[in-house]
C-alpha cells in the first residue's frame, strides 16, 4: 500500500460526483446498494483495465479533487453506500459552517485502495501497529459513521474498532462520531425514554469477538491489538469511553435543540432534561445534574402538583446528586420530601417508599450517623420483606447495607451476620457466579481482615476471585489485581511461598494484559524479588528486582521514586551502597527517618513492657518485642548509613496496613500502629474520587495518615474504606489542566477531583503525596 494512499484524500465535490454517478448508473437500486455492491458494480469495472485505485483515475481527470487527507473515514462495508456518502456530505457541511472553514478531503478506503487487488496481503505485521497508526495520526481526524444507532455495525467489525482505537490513542487526533441526520430525532427520543438502554446498546464492544471480511486482516489486526499495552481490554475500554462521552454530548445537544425551538415548557422537554440529569450524575457532573433536575422539577410541579409521582422521583434524584456531592444534609432534605410524597400517595408499604428509606439510610451512613442509618435500613428491610419476600435481591441488598452500617460502627460480628444473610439470599436468587455475590464475599473478607482473622479473610477473597475469573476471565487486569491481593494477605501471614505463587500468577496476567513494560508488571516483579530476599535466595531476588528496575526506568524514568527504590533494593540485596550522586541527599532524609524510627521503636518497647501482662497473646507480643529490640540495637548504626528499603519495608509496600508479625493480636496491632506513628502532620479533607469501572465521581474523606497511607472513606469519623500504602504508589501527578489528581498504583490509577468543601488544593495534595513517597523510598 503506497504511502500516497495513506496520506491523500478526495474532495467533497468528488464524493458528491460519485453519488451522482451511482444515481445515474443505478437509478432504481442505488439506495439499497451497500459499499461492497458499489465496489463490485461501479469502482472495479471502472478501474479494472488500469489495475489502480479509483483515486488514481480521479487524479488524472481532476487533480484539484485530490489533496492531503484531513479526515479518515471509518465505516462498515455492509452500510448502504448512499447513506455513507450522505453522512460525509452532512459532516462536510457542518465543518464548512465552522469559523476556520478549512476544505475537507476524505481518506475513504473505497476510493483510496486498489479494489482489484488484496492490498493488505503482503504487509508486514508491524505495518498494522506502526505505519497505519501513524498514518491516522498524520491525518489528525477520524470520522466514525455510526448507523443504525440501535445496531451499530462498526462496533462488530475488527477494522472499524482498530481504526477508532488508533484515533483515540493518538494524542492530538480528533474522533467524531456521526449519525445520518435522519436518525438524530430517533436517537433524541430514545435518550429521553431510556438513556441507559441507549448506552447499553452502544457500549457492547468486544474487540476479541469482532469479525472481518478478510480472515488475514482479522488475524493481523488481532495481533496488533494483542501487542498493544492492555490488549483487547484496553481497546474495549477506550472505545466504550469514547461512545459514552458522545452519548452525553448528544443528550445535552438534544436539550439545547429543544430549547432553541421554544419547546422548553413541554412534558417531552422535562423528560429529556431528567434523563440528561441522570447522565450527568453518572459522569460526576453533580451541579449540572442538579440544574437539569431542577428544570424538570419546575415543569413537573406545574403539571402534576406537589404530590405528583414524577415530583417525588425527582426529589429522590436531586437527593442522590447532593449525596454524591457530599452535601448529606441537603440530600436528606430532598429524600424526606420524596418520602412524604410517597407515603401520602402510595402508603408505607410500597417499594418506592422502601427505596427512599434506603436512600436515607445511605445518606446518614455517609454522614457518619450510623444509628440513624441502621434505623432507616431496618424500615426499608421491613417493607421489602413484606412486599417482595425474604428471598429477593432487594432484600439481600438491604441486609448488605445493614452489614455496611455495622461495619462502620466497628460492630464486626453484627456486620458478619448481616453479610451472611445477604450472601445466602444473593446466592439463591442470583446464583453463585454473579457480581453481587462476589461483592458480598469481598465484604466478608474485609470484615474478617479487620478482625485480624486472615485465614477466613483469605477464604472469602478466594471465592470472590473465582467469580472474577469466571465473569471477567483469567487474563483480565482485575484478575491479576485479585491474585496480588491474595499474595499480600499471605505475605502478611508470613507464608512467603504461597505469596510468591500468587504474585507470579499476577505477574503472568499483567504481562499478557498490560505488557512487560508496564509499572504494574514492574511492581509485581519487585514484590517477588523482595520475597525471595526474605527467604534468603539472593540470586533470585537480584534477578527479579533487576527486571523491575529495568521496567521502572523504561516506563517511569530514572528519577522516579519507584525507580530509585528498586535501585536501592537491588544494591542492598547485592551488598552494595547507594551510588554517589544520590548519597548525600539520601543520607540527610534517611538519617531523619531513622531517628524518627528509633524514637518509635523505643516508645514501642516501653509500651510492650508495660502492657505485656494485660493481654493473653503473650507469645506474639514477645516475638514482636524481640524483633524491635533488635531494631533498636541496630538503629544507631543504621542512622549513620544512607537509608535503604529493606525487606522489612515489604509490610508497608504490600498494603496490609498492619506491619505486624504473623499471629499478632488486634490489640497488639493497635499498639504497633500507635507507637510507630511518624511525627509529621496528617493532611486531610474532602475530595471526589472516580468510582472503579465507572465515570462517576463520589465524595470521600481523604487523609494522608501518619503511618504512610493515603486513606479514604465515607466520612471523617468513619472507618476508612481503603488505605493505599504510599510505598506502593508509582506516581502522583496533576492531569487535565490541574483539574484531576492521578495516583497510580499497581494495576489501578485512583483519580480525584476537588470537592465543594475542599480546603486543600489538588496541587497541595499532589505535593504532599509526592513528599511522602520520597520519604518512604
Amino acid at each position: 500500500m503506497a504511502d500516497q494512499r495513506l496520506t491523500h484524500g478526495v474532495s467533497v465535490a468528488a464524493v458528491r460526483r460519485f453519488l451522482d454517478d451511482l444515481k445515474r448508473e443505478f437509478p432504481d437500486t442505488y439506495t439499497e446498494m451497500t459499499t461492497e455492491d458499489a465496489c463490485k458494480q461501479l469502482v472495479v469495472p471502472r478501474t479494472r483495465q488500469d489495475n489502480c485505485a479509483y483515486v488514481e483515475q480521479l487524479r488524472k481527470q481532476s487533480p484539484e479533487h485530490v489533496n492531503k487527507a484531513t479526515v479518515f473515514v471509518s465505516h462498515a462495508w455492509r452500510y448502504k453506500i448512499a447513506d455513507v456518502l450522505n453522512v460525509l456530505l452532512e459532516f462536510a457541511d457542518e465543518q464548512a459552517r465552522k469559523d476556520d472553514g478549512q476544505p475537507v478531503f476524505f481518506w475513504f478506503d473505497l476510493f483510496m485502495n486498489n479494489q482489484n487487488a488484496n492490498v493488505t496481503a503482503n504487509l508486514p505485521p508491524e505495518w498494522w501497529s506502526t505505519t497505519f497508526k501513524q498514518s491516522i495520526a498524520n491525518i489528525g481526524h477520524v470520522l466514525l459513521v455510526l448507523m443504525p444507532w440501535r445496531d451499530p455495525v462498526p462496533l462488530t467489525r475488527a477494522w472499524c474498532l482498530w481504526e477508532i482505537f488508533c484515533g483515540i490513542s493518538n494524542e492530538g487526533t480528533e474522533v467524531t462520531i456521526q449519525l445520518p441526520n435522519s436518525e438524530e430525532q430517533a436517537l433524541q427520543h430514545a435518550i429521553r425514554d431510556s438513556y441507559k438502554a441507549v448506552t447499553d446498546t452502544l457500549v457492547r464492544v468486544q474487540a476479541e469477538r469482532a469479525d472481518a471480511f478478510n480472515p488475514h486482516d482479522k488475524h493481523m489486526i488481532f495481533t496488533a491489538i494483542e501487542s498493544w499495552a492492555g490488549g483487547f481490554s484496553a481497546v474495549n475500554q477506550a472505545v466504550k469511553d469514547q461512545l459514552r462521552a458522545w452519548c452525553l454530548q448528544k443528550a445535552v445537544g438534544a436539550v439545547e435543540a429543544m430549547r432553541a425551538r421554544g419547546e422548553d415548557s413541554t412534558d417531552a422537554f422535562a423528560g429529556l432534561c431528567g434523563a440528561v440529569g441522570s447522565v450527568l450524575l453518572q459522569f460526576g457532573e453533580h451541579d449540572r445534574a442538579i440544574a437539569y433536575y431542577e428544570t424538570t422539577l419546575t415543569i413537573r410541579l406545574r403539571t402534576e402538583g406537589e404530590n405528583g409521582k414524577n415530583v417525588a422521583a425527582l426529589y429522590n434524584n436531586i437527593g442522590n446528586a447532593y449525596d454524591s456531592k457530599g452535601e448529606y444534609d441537603r440530600a436528606i432534605h430532598y429524600y424526606e420530601k420524596a418520602l412524604a410524597v410517597f407515603v401520602e400517595t402510595l402508603g408505607e408499604k410500597h417499594l418506592s417508599t422502601a427505596s427512599t428509606y434506603s436512600n436515607l439510610g445511605i445518606a446518614y451512613r455517609n454522614k457518619g450517623d450510623y444509628d440513624n442509618a441502621v434505623a432507616f435500613y431496618e424500615k426499608a428491610l421491613a417493607v421489602f420483606v413484606e412486599t417482595l419476600g425474604e428471598k429477593h435481591p432487594s432484600t439481600a441488598s438491604t441486609y448488605g447495607n445493614l452489614g455496611n452500617a455495622y461495619y462502620s460502627k466497628s460492630e464486626y460480628d453484627k456486620a458478619i451476620a448481616f453479610y451472611e444473610k445477604a450472601l445466602a439470599i444473593t446466592v439463591e436468587t442470583l446464583g453463585e457466579k454473579h457480581p453481587s455475590t462476589a461483592d458480598t464475599y469481598n465484604n466478608l473478607g474485609t470484615v474478617y481482615a479487620s478482625k485480624g482473622e486472615y485465614d477466613k479473610a483469605i477464604a472469602f477473597y478466594e471465592k470472590a476471585l473465582a467469580i472474577t475469573v469466571e465473569t471477567l476471565g483469567e487474563k483480565h487486569p482485575s484478575t491479576a489485581a485479585s491474585y496480588g491481593s491474595l499474595g499480600i494477605a499471605y505475605n502478611s501471614k508470613g507464608d512467603y511461598d504461597k505469596a510468591i505463587q500468587l504474585y507470579e500468577k499476577a505477574l503472568a496476567v499483567f504481562v499478557e494484559a498490560l505488557g512487560e513494560k508496564h509499572p504494574s508488571t514492574a511492581m509485581t516483579l519487585e514484590n517477588i524479588g523482595l520475597l525471595h530476599d526474605k527467604r534468603g535466595d539472593k540470586e533470585q531476588a537480584c534477578a527479579y528486582v533487576q527486571q523491575a528496575l529495568n521496567v521502572f526506568t523504561a516506563t517511569l524514568g530514572p528519577d522516579h521514586p519507584n525507580t530509585r527504590k528498586a535501585e536501592r533494593n537491588l544494591r542492598r540485596i547485592r551488598g552494595g551502597t547507594v551510588n554517589a550522586q544520590h548519597a548525600s541527599t539520601q543520607h540527610v532524609s534517611g538519617s531523619r527517618l531513622q531517628q524518627q524510627n528509633l524514637l518509635a521503636h523505643r516508645h514501642l518497647l516501653l509500651r510492650f513492657i508495660s502492657s505485656a501482662v494485660v493481654y493473653q497473646s503473650f507469645a506474639p507480643q514477645r516475638n514482636l518485642l524481640m524483633r524491635f529490640l533488635g531494631a533498636v540495637a541496630h538503629a544507631d548504626v543504621d542512622a549513620r548509613r544512607p537509608a535503604h528499603t529493606g525487606s522489612d519495608d515489604e509490610d508497608k509496600k504490600t498494603g496490609t496496613g498492619h506491619g505486624c508479625p504473623r499471629g499478632c493480636s488486634v490489640p497488639a496491632r493497635a499498639l504497633y500502629k500507635d507507637a510507630c506513628k511518624c511525627p509529621s502532620e496528617p493532611v486531610a479533607g474532602w475530595l471526589r474520587k472516580r468510582r472503579r469501572r465507572r465515570a462517576a465521581f463520589r465524595p470521600c474523606w481523604c487523609k494522608l495518615d501518619d503511618d504512610g497511607h493515603l486513606a479514604y472513606g465515607k466520612s471523617p469519623s468513619g472507618t476508612a474504606k481503603r488505605r493505599i500504602p504510599l510505598s506502593s504508589v508509582l506516581s502522583a501527578e496533576l492531569a487535565h489542566g490541574g483539574e484531576e489528581l492521578h495516583v497510580a498504583g499497581p494495576g489501578r490509577t485512583f483519580v480525584f477531583r476537588l470537592h465543594a468543601h475542599s480546603d486543600t488544593s489538588l496541587a497541595d495534595w499532589c505535593t504532599a503525596i509526592n513528599s511522602r513517597i520520597n520519604a518512604t523510598t
